[in-house]
């Protein structure tokens, strides 16, 4: 399988065994501990201390099985959704709401001018209705206001049925993730991004193994019922679920 459809723990536990080394060779030689370094190859960096220490780990484990460390850490930044930038550019990206638009300044002057103009208005009116006998109103015909149906955007609607064995929706809400999805066999069935708008259909006769790199990004809809967002802002989060939708992870 080529290593560019692998994902980062599963190119490194490959690349470990391959060189003939077990997990606690490898952990001993960076010295961490053996099961960080398990969790590590299940993509799993929430014992790392933070992404920094978690990039550290990660080059000092590719110099050590001698793979391409700048790969290594694109395929970590997809999976956390952390491209080594300020902190808070990746909460606006992944915040629903948007920048409020700066005001431009209040011109007093302007403000004057139109309140002059205003009030030589309510001067002038009455004075003109004099000059003119009273008659009557005409009458204003009511607009003909055609109020146009509300529709719905199809593609941000989605509806999930019930199937056989185990069904999975996952919905981008905001800002964008990285989602690996594995079978029973543990064979990789996706392993990309994806942003808001878009939404990935999947299902299994068996179970369905899930990692999420911005869980505050994406919704589930589990076996035609809502699961709703499985975490926050940047956490990465296992998950599985069975067709009794059972969660075991």
């Amino acid at each position: 399988m080529s290593l560019e459809n692998l994902t980062l723990g599963t190119e490194i536990r490959a690349a470990r065994e391959e060189a003939g080394y077990s997990i606690k060779k490898v952990a001993d030689i960076i010295r961490i501990r053996e099961t960080l370094m398990t969790e590590i190859e299940a993509d799993n960096f929430s014992s790392c201390g933070g992404n920094a220490y978690a990039r550290g780990h990660i080059r000092t484990i590719a110099k050590v099985l001698k793979l391409d460390p700048d790969e290594l850490i694109a395929k970590f930044a997809e999976i956390t959704g952390d491209f080594d930038r300020p902190m808070i550019d990746l909460l606006e990206d992944s915040s629903p709401v948007s920048q409020r638009t700066a005001r431009s300044p209040i011109s007093y002057k302007s403000m004057a001018s139109v309140a002059a103009g205003v009030l030589a208005l309510l001067i002038a009116v009455p004075a003109v209705s004099s000059l003119f006998p009273s008659g009557k109103t005409s009458s204003v015909a009511p607009s003909s206001q055609v109020v146009a149906p509300s529709t719905t955007d199809q593609s941000s609607t989605v509806v999930a049925t019930k199937t056989s064995g185990v069904s999975l929706v996952v919905s981008g809400i905001s800002g964008k993730s990285w989602i690996g999805i594995q079978d029973a066999s543990g064979a990789q069935v996706f392993s990309g991004m994806l942003t808001s708008g878009q939404v990935k259909s999947f299902n299994n006769s068996q179970l369905l193994q899930v990692t999420i790199g911005n869980a505050a990004a994406v919704s589930l809809n589990v076996n035609g019922e809502e699961f709703g967002t499985p975490g926050g802002i940047g956490e990465v989060v296992h998950l599985t679920f069975t067709p009794d939708n059972s969660n075991n992870g």
